[in-house]
């Protein structure tokens, strides 16, 4: 064999053994750990959603862990800054993939999400939605994303079929974030409302960051509006709209989604807030598992738990439990997953029944003495 065939032979081998080694390193994952990646805006405009989901993340793991971890395995989060921007978010997502060799990433904000999911169904790696809110998402969840957060399209579709029964000829005016949650979210709603006999007579969006929003509000004050449905983005957005609105006499009822609930919102608007109502997803207050959560919350971090805190929460139990019965390569976390019965999360069972999302019952509720409270 001459020297020219033997280096030949030598260089396939060569690629064949590091093909044959990341496949085995990506299937198997380090024997000693399960390493989960999290992909959260810990800064930018969303930054206050990645504190909560942060939160969440590391009490479930912190609780893993001192109970033994996955089958004697320690649990490891890796985190990744978005920085709120789609393209930062797929930087953060190929590191997690390719240099720290995760399986599977819990990931937030609909841009993001969306910008990430064709990459995770490329590469096979599991990518668990625990916030984001963008009717698309659903639609795309059919491969390597599930969602465990409330779809904005259900939400929007809840709420205009209450203001239906209760307000069918009150004209209303909307007032969305222009990006994907806000728009998709605002699409859905509109369609629903008009489908049923309801009559919007505006529609503002506005971009993120926004701090003056008076010229979108003297819109909607002008256009004989007197009901407002709000899909803000960020706590800050929702608590200037509602102090604003406020400060121009507008005396209108303000309808919302899920994603007001933050400590952020109500701390920033104050009385402004008061008598916003808005969709959530259904739960019993009184529920010992959920009461326990809080409690636990509450000892460390000495506040509440919100919407988001808790979706992050239940995505790593859900996903640490699914491990724990169906491997943790990430082909067997996606069978795992899709093979759930269901799991008792703290806003009751979680269950994929549309494509790989959650459809959680959806009540009212409201901001009442400076407080969320049930709707009654």
């Amino acid at each position: 064999m001459n020297r020219k065939k033997l280096v030949i032979i030598l260089s396939a081998v060569l690629v064949i053994s590091i093909i044959v080694f990341a496949y085995y390193r990506r299937s198997t994952n380090d024997s000693s750990t399960v390493k989960i990646g999290a992909l959260l805006p810990l800064t930018g405009s969303g930054a206050n959603y990645g504190r909560s989901l942060k939160q969440g993340i590391d009490l479930a793991v912190n609780e893993v862990n001192s109970t033994g971890g996955v089958s004697g395995r320690r649990v490891e989060v890796i985190y990744e800054d978005s920085q709120s921007d789609p393209k930062v978010g797929v930087s953060g997502f190929n590191k997690l993939v390719g240099v720290d060799n995760v399986p599977v990433v819990i990931g937030s904000l609909s841009s993001v999400i969306l910008a990430v999911q064709p990459i995770a169904d490329e590469k096979q790696v599991v990518l668990i939605n625990s916030s984001a809110i963008s009717p698309k998402i659903c639609e795309k969840a059919d491969n390597f994303l599930f969602s465990l957060m409330v779809n904005g399209a259900t939400e929007a579709k809840f709420m205009a079929n209450e203001i239906s029964k209760t307000n069918r000829s009150e004209p209303i005016a909307i007032l969305y974030s222009n990006n994907s949650s806000g728009v998709d979210t605002k699409t859905a709603f509109v369609s629903q409302l008009e489908s049923v006999g309801g009559k919007i007579v505006a529609t503002e969006g506005y971009e993120l960051n926004t701090t003056d929003f008076k010229p979108h509000l003297l819109k909607i004050k002008n256009s004989g509006a007197r009901l407002g449905y709000m899909i803000a983005f960020s706590s800050q957005e929702f608590a200037t709209i509602l102090i604003q609105s406020k400060e121009l006499g507008i005396n209108i009822p303000w309808y919302s989604y899920s994603g007001i609930e933050t400590r952020e919102t109500l701390d920033l608007a104050k009385n402004a807030a008061e008598g916003v109502v808005y969709s959530y997803p259904q739960y019993n207050p009184t529920n010992t598992l959920y009461q326990s959560f809080q409690d636990k919350y509450g000892a460390l971090y000495h506040t509440w738990a919100d919407i988001y805190t808790v979706t992050s929460f239940d995505s790593v139990k859900l996903l640490l439990d699914t491990i724990s019965q169906s491997g943790s390569s990430s082909i067997q976390i996606q069978q795992g997953l899709r093979s759930q019965k269901g799991y008792n999360g703290i806003f009751g069972q979680v269950k994929f029944v549309n494509k790989q999302c959650v459809e959680p019952a959806l009540m009212w509720k409201t901001v009442r003495d400076g407080k969320y409270q049930l709707h009654s």
